[in-house]
């Protein structure tokens, strides 16, 4: 195993031992906030496992993934993170906007 996956890993346990799932499970629990695959809302244990197959997909690589409300990240400067997000909004004109 490279030193660069050693390190990622270690990354993944300190996101995962540091996010509060059940702050997370509390919300979606008040907003009965299901899952289209359970069609239920996901007990805490099924949270922590979903986040960790999020964050193990990027396996290092810069980009972002999520699935229902959560997202993972890791960015070029090899910060990972995740997010429940509630509610956003943005726009990405790029280049091509007016």
């Amino acid at each position: 195993m490279s030193a660069q996956a050693t390190r990622f890993g270690r990354q993944v346990i300190e996101v995962l031992d540091s996010f509060d799932f059940d702050r997370v499970h509390g919300v979606m629990e008040s907003l009965s906030w299901t899952w289209a695959n359970l069609d239920r809302v996901p007990t805490r244990a099924e949270l922590v496992t979903e986040a960790r197959r999020l964050l193990e997909e990027l396996d290092g690589r810069p980009g972002v993934h999520g699935s229902g409300g959560l997202r993972a990240s890791y960015k070029e400067d090899g910060t990972l993170s995740l997010k429940f997000i509630l509610c956003e909004s943005w726009s990405d004109l790029g280049e091509d906007g007016p």
